[in-house]
């Protein structure tokens, strides 16, 4: 990734307008633009970037599944027949979820490792359905994690 985009990341971070951010995001091109971002997102900003990310035609599985962990998806997974999953958080997972598990996203060089522990991973993989094993797989080579 070259330094000019890292710089441009990091002023949408830090010192850009939200209306910017969004243009941005939506038009962004570039898989390892959006993951950069994401992984460098600060979540207590709420689900409405997170949401153009996942909408973006360019976003990629390994981004997908960084948003998910990065929103607490472990926790959905392991309760997501639960009446007790409440508002936006949900919303936001449960449509993140379909499309990760529909194939919507299509898997790059990006690198995305599962951030679990051996044995969290090992209970989290026996009520998982064959379909959801995706939720614990390595994707791609490439590193990307690029603190800003």
């Amino acid at each position: 990734m070259e330094n000019i985009e890292l710089e441009i990341i990091e002023k949408l971070l830090y010192s850009s307008e939200n209306e910017e951010i969004k243009e941005v995001l939506r038009k962004c091109a570039h898989n390892t633009f959006l993951y950069v971002y994401m992984y460098n997102y600060n979540w207590d900003d709420g689900f409405e970037i997170p949401e153009i990310v996942m909408n973006n035609s360019n976003c990629d599985l390994s981004t997908a599944l960084l948003m998910f962990y990065r929103a607490d998806g472990i926790t959905y997974l392991e309760n997501k027949n639960s009446e007790t999953l409440l508002g936006k958080w949900k919303y936001f997972l449960d449509k993140l979820y379909s499309k990760i598990i529909s194939g919507e996203y299509s898997e790059s060089d990006i690198k995305f490792k599962v951030p679990l522990p051996k044995i969290q991973l090992f209970k989290l993989k026996k009520g998982l359905s064959d379909i959801e094993e995706i939720f614990i797989r390595e994707v791609g080579t490439i590193d990307l994690e690029i603190a800003l």
